[in-house]
């Protein structure tokens, strides 16, 4: 068999310019397999305010904007997206009646649907002609709804709860749950509820030792899971200055980690605790993310039948 070089990359959280890099790096990277974590979907929409004389305003990363009709407004929109954010044309007072009237989360979901959509439209037309694999799945930010979106897309695969081969060899459970966070986020479990749901399909693998375990969640205290540390008010916490760093991690995640030993973990959700470990005999890895510069940070892992040939984690 040849060898499998995976690229991997996880929390794009809408940033259409990461997601245009992510569906490019195949062959920059020598990449024959590419896997997109979870947390796919932005945070916040970003109203651009109609303006007479055809004319939109804006406020966004702390400046004010006035922009002309055309080519000039079309530019901000691909910045506010490239950053992550869902720019949307507002008449005066247009989402504060929305918000009043309960419609908001409505068009949040929209705009979701559509960026999505365009991405996966996106990954067919990149990938397709080249044959390239793609396996995708939803994270503890992305609302249900979505799902639908990857079980139908073009190109790729949506490997939430199933069994995958991605080579001749090595096999991949993929769950992008997360255990339960402060914000209350779309899709959390308790450590109970994740370890059944890692179980499910782990029980399924007829080699453990060669799998990979794609799961968002890093396994607990594994530094690949170390988050600012907050106080009840969700206030980061300093000590002299020095932000004060907590494990968050999953205790599920790890305990089915070292219980299974796979060959490769794939984690995510932390994007401040990018690294390489070891959980035992399995190699752990958390990209890390940067999505709101436009930078876009991965790892590549290249496979052998029994061993991972090499590794490292890249930046574009």
């Amino acid at each position: 068999m040849a060898k499998t070089t995976i690229y991997f990359v996880s929390d794009l959280h809408g940033s259409s310019r990461c997601f245009r890099k992510f569906v490019n790096a195949a062959p920059i990277y020598g990449a024959n397999v590419l896997i997109l974590g979870a947390d796919l979907a932005g945070k916040a929409i970003q109203q651009i305010e109609r303006q007479p004389g055809g004319r939109w305003t804006t406020r966004f990363v702390g400046r004010e904007q006035t922009v002309e009709d055309g080519p000039e407004l079309a530019a901000l929109e691909k910045l506010i997206a490239d950053h992550g954010y869902y720019p949307y044309r507002a008449e005066p007072g247009e989402l504060e009646a929305m918000q009043a009237d309960g419609t908001l989360d409505d068009l949040f979901l929209r705009l979701m649907k559509e960026r999505l959509a365009q991405w996966l439209t996106i990954a067919d037309e990149r990938l397709r002609p080249h044959g390239v694999p793609l396996y995708f799945m939803l994270g503890n930010d992305d609302p249900e709804e979505l799902g639908e979106l990857l079980d139908s897309a073009p190109w790729g695969t949506h490997c939430e709860g199933k069994v995958v081969w991605i080579d001749d060899d090595h096999e991949m459970i993929s769950w992008g749950y997360s255990n339960t966070t402060p914000w209350h986020t779309y899709r959390e479990e308790t450590e109970p509820e994740l370890a059944t749901a890692i179980a499910r399909s782990a029980d399924q693998l007829t080699h453990p030792e060669r799998a990979i375990f794609n799961l968002h969640a890093p396994p607990l205290a594994t530094h690949l899971d170390d988050a600012p540390k907050l106080d009840a008010d969700l206030q980061v916490q300093a000590v002299l200055g020095q932000v004060q760093y907590v494990p968050v991690g999953s205790s599920a995640v790890r305990e089915a980690e070292l219980a299974h030993q796979p060959l490769l973990g794939l984690h995510g959700h932390i994007h401040e605790s990018p690294g390489i470990r070891r959980l035992g005999r399995t190699m752990i890895v958390n990209p890390g993310s940067d999505y709101s510069t436009g930078a876009l940070n991965g790892a590549l892992i290249t496979l052998d039948k029994d061993k991972i040939k090499g590794h490292q984690l890249v930046r574009g």
